[in-house]
């Protein structure tokens, strides 16, 4: 364009051009106007630098004309400083909004990338808050870390018990021969020490830095900048998060703000779950202890019970009757206490390691509830309460995962409560059917029901709603727990719902088992 311009303004023939304006114009005054758009199209390809040297160059090739052939020098150079100065604002007002675009643009940017850590922050906070499973959380960790700052990988060490290694905890996007190069000996790895000091660490490129304990390993990885963090926990730290690129100088002061943070959420990750650890093994020990004690005392609580038996059955001689009245009492006492020990052990047992190996198989929850019915038929008909069994047509079909002694506890503790405290004339009703691949199973009584601020508790260990407390004092308040954790255990879900003097009704639901070609 610029050429075909200047071969106009030099070669064509000096005549006065149409109106273009109210006033007409000199053709050479049109050509010097026209030299305006090469301006324009290089402040738009090549920027400002672009449009200021094709400024320059027209305004040099405007000035031999101007001096030397114009019929009017005067006038055609005040034209050529005209073309000059509005050749200048053109680049200036295209190089501004250029500009701004590139402005808008990087803001654009920021605001996505901050939007993008802002997410991966709550995503790891709502890890870290659903789940005490620490590798779970660190896997999670260090792999939004990688993608939301956009680099080659993350890594989590952590102090071993010495407090003189980091070991690998969790990584992301490196290969498995860098990380099996070995855990970093604070003793050789100055990095380290720093870091764990509770700095925050930039090293713009590995091959100048001599604080790394395997530069020669990074840089076979590719690896030319890395960025660390302090895990800092409530006694000190506890380990680090890197972050590792494959270019020079990647990190800026947001990266480090984004992966203080990230560590911020790391620490809390591992001192909760350390915390439930702790907490899990005190209730193993406790769970140990108590199998112990129930199993000692077991065996001289039998021998109780069977010498009373023997007393009030006269073999050792006959009985006044305020003798045998105390020895009555004596084996009510010794027959709670031996509830109680069974409670007690199964409980204990529930929460103890051997449960983990249990044999499961397929139980017709049917044919359990048929033997619930039976056994529990005679002590119904002494009360005159209804005891009935309403399951859907071939119900012997739907089975579960369990043990046979589990699922007859869960019916058996449900079914003796409801009769306990279910009137004389009252009603005990068990419900099964299937819906949407899961066992429903319902046990519903017209007793005296539950106070709506007792059903909070109500699975609580020894705990006993007071309307209960009230009608029969003797009670282990471990029923319902030992229900429950039967039901947890074989993947199910329990519920109450309760109404002070109408009844109430406790629903069980269990993951289904497919039969043939259902």
């Amino acid at each position: 364009m610029l050429v075909v311009v200047t071969a106009l303004y030099y070669f064509s023939p000096q005549v006065r051009a149409l109106p273009l304006m109210p006033y007409p114009l000199e053709r050479h005054a049109v050509e010097r106007i026209i030299f305006l758009l090469p301006v324009a199209g290089a402040a738009f390809v090549f920027g400002q630098t672009g449009g200021l040297i094709t400024l320059v160059l027209i305004t040099l090739i405007l000035l031999p004309r101007a001096v030397w052939l114009s019929p009017s020098p005067a006038d055609a150079v005040l034209e050529t400083i005209a073309v000059a100065l509005v050749g200048s604002f053109i680049v200036w007002a295209i190089e501004t909004q250029a500009r701004e675009k590139r402005l808008r643009q990087e803001l654009s940017q920021r605001l996505e990338r901050a939007y993008d850590r802002l997410q991966s922050l709550y995503d790891s906070a709502q890890t870290v808050n659903s789940t005490l499973d620490l590798q779970r959380v660190l896997d999670q960790l260090v792999q939004s870390t990688a993608e939301v700052m956009r680099v080659r990988g993350c890594s989590i060490r952590l102090l071993d018990e010495t407090g003189k290694r980091l070991n690998v905890a969790a990584v992301y996007g490196l290969s498995e021969i860098y990380v099996k190069k070995g855990d970093l000996v604070l003793e050789q790895n100055p990095l380290a020490r720093e870091v764990l000091a509770g700095q925050v660490i930039a090293i713009e490129d590995i091959t100048r830095d001599t604080r790394l304990q395997y530069p020669a390993q990074a840089i076979a990885e590719g690896i030319r900048s890395m960025l660390s963090a302090p895990i800092l926990g409530k006694r000190g730290p506890v380990g680090l998060i890197r972050a590792y690129s494959t270019d020079l100088d990647h990190f800026t002061q947001d990266d480090a703000t984004f992966l203080t943070a990230i560590a911020s959420q790391g620490s809390i990750a591992i001192e909760n779950a350390l915390a439930y650890q702790a907490l899990d093994k005190l209730d193993q020990m406790k769970s140990r202890f108590v199998l112990t004690v129930t199993h000692e005392l077991r065996s001289p609580v039998s021998v109780v019970r069977s010498l009373l038996r023997t007393l009030r059955a006269s073999y050792a001689g006959t009985l006044t009757p305020g003798q045998d009245d105390l020895v009555a009492r004596a084996l009510r006492r010794t027959d709670f206490l031996q509830t109680l020990i069974d409670d007690l052990l199964d409980l204990a047992a529930g929460k103890s390691e051997f449960r983990a190996s249990e044999e499961r198989v397929e139980i017709s929850l049917g044919e359990a509830i048929e033997d619930v019915v039976r056994r529990f038929q005679v002590p119904a008909e002494e009360k005159r309460i209804a005891l009935d069994a309403c399951c859907e047509s071939n119900a012997e079909s739907i089975r579960v995962l369990a043990t046979k002694e589990g699922i007859d506890r869960i019916l058996n503790n449900l079914v003796s409560n409801a009769i306990k405290y279910t009137p004389t004339g009252g009603r005990v009703i068990m419900r099964l059917q299937r819906m949407d691949g899961e066992a429903r199973l319902q046990v519903e009584d017209t007793g005296i029901g539950i106070p709506e601020d007792a059903l909070p508790h109500l699975f609580e260990e020894f705990y006993r709603a007071p309307n209960a407390k009230s009608q029969e004092k003797e009670g282990t308040g471990l029923g319902l727990a030992i229900a429950r954790d039967l039901v947890l255990r074989y993947g199910g879900r329990i519920d109450a719902q309760s109404k002070v003097g109408t009844g109430t009704m406790f629903t069980i639901t269990l993951p289904c088992q497919r039969i043939g070609n259902e």
